[in-house]
């Protein structure tokens, strides 16, 4: 009866990730494909998409490597850490790339002068620099604490010892600063004076992306401290971790769709891109994009 309703749960994870791996992949695909969305800023949205996209791959690709739903669901560590190397290097570049949009985010709306003196390439590059340095700590800690056995495979479960923890902690890090960082932008900017009204619209998606993301981490590493101080059959724990990851993967497959319903920007790329937008007003959607970027994002720094 457990193992039934531990498959069950996956299912619903599994789900959530399908829809949060297909949705995420196409906005990283219309961020690379319009070209209005090359800021910094849109550049770091894209990024993002594609390793929440990856992150949530970890989550159903064992799906298709163990008979996670049809048999005992336990395989080698080692295939374990290989299938998942690239989904846990993403969970952690995805919670640097959100940390990172705001800090770039701060710069353009509150030091403008400084924000056009650096170079768009030079500060995207430093944001890419330290994005690959928080996605390699995740390789570090799979193969400092490797330890070989079988196991069900799942992205918290290649961790092995104080890995775990270790990762949970870098995590927890990533989100409270980012949250902080949010919070400051969203205090200064909303006082500031030059601010315009589509900043602060532009800014306002923006935040609210990252309650979803940082809410469904809080919640799911929240709860899965809870679960594993629980005196419990390793087998009800399996069905409360799968459960535990509901948060998280939700809050991800989420993005997508509130960049579409809140951000113009997006929602007439999504359009223009997949054919909702008739092709004689194709010129003009595109400028509106341009200029409504210009004026939100700071595309031409």
């Amino acid at each position: 009866m457990q193992w039934i309703l531990a498959r069950i749960v996956y299912g619903a994870l599994a789900s959530i990730a399908v829809f949060g791996v297909f949705s995420n992949l196409i906005l990283a695909f219309v961020t690379l494909r319009t070209p209005s969305l090359r800021s910094t800023c849109h550049i770091l949205i894209g990024l993002c998409a594609l390793f929440d996209g990856i992150h949530q791959v970890g989550v159903i690709g064992p799906l298709f490597q163990s008979p996670m739903l049809l048999g005992e669901g336990a395989i080698d560590n080692f295939v374990c850490d290989a299938l998942q190397v690239l989904p846990e290097m993403a969970v952690l570049g995805g919670c640097a790339c959100t940390l990172s949009i705001g800090l770039e985010r701060a710069t353009a709306m509150l030091a403008i002068a400084q924000y056009r003196r650096i170079g768009r390439r030079r500060y995207l590059t430093m944001h890419l620099a330290w994005i690959l340095l928080c996605s390699v700590y995740a390789v570090y800690l799979m193969g400092s604490y490797f330890e070989p056995g079988r196991q069900i495979c799942a992205i918290p479960s290649v961790f092995h010892h104080q890995a775990a923890d270790r990762w949970i902690q870098f995590i927890c890090l990533l989100n409270l600063a980012t949250f902080v960082t949010y919070c400051f932008v969203a205090a200064v900017a909303s006082r500031k004076a030059g601010v315009s009204p589509a900043i602060r619209r532009a800014f306002r998606c923006i935040f609210i992306v990252m309650i979803f993301d940082v809410g469904g981490w809080t919640a799911t590493v929240g709860s899965l401290a809870i679960t594993f101080s629980l005196n419990i059959t390793e087998e009800n724990r399996l069905i409360l971790v799968y459960a535990d990851g509901l948060f998280v993967n939700f809050g991800v497959a989420a993005k997508p769709a509130i960049y579409y319903s809140i951000s113009s920007d997006y929602r007439q790329a999504f359009r223009i891109l997949f054919g909702r937008v008739p092709a004689f007003k194709l010129a003009g959607a595109t400028s509106t994009i341009s200029d409504t970027t210009r004026h939100s994002f700071y595309a031409n720094s």
